[in-house]
């Protein structure tokens, strides 16, 4: 405790003190206040982690004579509490803590003719209270797109909808936030257009895939139908397609029909996919924040929320069995045929 005595948290700009709660982060040895540490729910001295580094006294402390004004960030124009030594908002280190190469480098950093060093804010605009990113410019090592931590969305907060959500957070939380500010539900998706099963799937939720797998399955009878009807080696399949007048107004309005819903399930999912998801984090947060707390919620979010490439690839394995099983079908009877 010796060596941090003197020094300043970064989550509060604090001088630790002996009779101070200090927590130590294992990687990088940032030391914190142990609620600030719980109220971020992670070590934010993102530059360390990155440059694999350590902490030293030396590197992020602040002293008596600094400045008693607020720190604007340069990146995003957040204004913070005097000797911050990171943005509260996009995590970036401020002016107390750039060496002069930091300066030379950000000094001929210009985006539409715009000094980023100079005019806070180009980097990244404010808009109704958020941040708006220029896709070129976005800061990918914050997993929160610069939002903070605190902010609340719909009830859970955006950390925890960051831990959730696990990947591509860069293109999920903008839209999250619109939501819940704008109070619409309307976003496009092309993945969830054009593999709705699939896409449900691979964020974890298995009654939506299902739903889309019931439905695409469905569409698809009319084509099922005509191909059983025109081999007879399918047995009692095949008679009972043969059954059916496919050029009859029935069968032609049966086909229209299959093909609404096919259309409309491809249509209706990649405009209400997002919210759909959004939806489902927001239920299953709320249920693990009932029973968890503190790093165990952050845990077991990581755990319950994410991506699953083994439920997509069974979704998969399930549409292709009728298809497996035809081939087969045909493939056995051709060989009888032959061996005849």
């Amino acid at each position: 405790m010796a060596g941090y005595i003197g020094t300043r948290c970064i989550v509060c700009s604090e001088k630790f003190t002996s009779d101070d709660d200090v927590v130590i982060c294992p990687e990088c040895g940032t030391p914190y206040h142990r609620e600030c540490y719980k109220k971020e729910g992670k070590c934010v001295n993102t530059v360390l982690h990155q440059r694999g580094g350590s902490w030293k006294p030396s590197y992020d402390t602040g002293s008596d004579s600094a400045s008693s004004e607020a720190v604007t960030c340069r990146f995003c124009g957040n204004v913070n509490p005097p000797l911050t030594l990171f943005c509260r908002r996009c995590g970036m280190p401020v002016s107390s803590m750039e060496n002069d190469s930091d300066h030379a480098h950000r000094a001929g950093q210009f985006y539409r003719g715009v000094n980023i060093n100079e005019n806070p804010g180009a980097y990244n605009q404010n808009a109704n209270g958020g941040v708006q990113f220029n896709p070129f410019l976005i800061n990918f090592s914050d997993p929160l797109c610069g939002y903070s931590p605190d902010e609340d969305l719909d009830g859970v907060k955006m950390s925890e909808m960051g831990d959730f959500v696990g990947s591509n957070t860069h293109y999920y939380l903008p839209i999250f936030k619109r939501f819940k500010e704008t109070h619409k539900s309307v976003s496009w998706n092309f993945t969830a257009m054009l593999f709705p099963e699939y896409y449900f799937a691979y964020r974890k939720m298995p009654l939506a895939a299902l739903g889309a797998f019931i439905l695409h399955a469905v569409s698809m009878l009319p084509v099922f139908i005509v191909y059983l009807s025109q081999f007879a080696e399918f047995g009692a399949l095949s008679a009972m397609a043969s059954s059916v007048d496919t050029r009859g107004t029935a069968f032609q309005g049966f086909m229209m029909i299959c093909n609404a819903i096919l259309y409309s399930l491809m249509f209706l999912s990649g405009l209400f996919g997002n919210r759909l998801y959004y939806n489902s984090a927001l239920r299953k947060i709320k249920k693990v924040k009932e029973t968890e707390s503190g790093m165990i919620l952050r845990q077991t979010l990581v755990k319950k929320g994410g991506t699953s490439a083994l439920l997509m690839v069974l979704f998969i394995c399930l549409t292709a069995v009728p298809y497996i099983a035809l081939c087969i079908s045909q493939f056995s009877a051709a060989l009888s045929s032959m061996t005849v």
